[in-house]
């Protein structure tokens, strides 16, 4: 059985599990890292 989707409500804190397949990094240098965090902020 499927777990529920999550609240999305703004304001709240969001957590990012950063994993590839099969535990690979998917963010491979500083201007990736850069790019994702910048991106994630983005999110209301």
């Amino acid at each position: 059985m499927p777990r529920q989707a999550r609240l999305d409500i703004p304001g709240t804190l969001h957590h990012f599990i950063i994993r590839g397949i099969e535990q690979k990094k998917i963010i491979t240098d500083d201007k990736a890292r850069q790019d994702f965090v910048f991106c994630s902020c983005q999110i209301p």
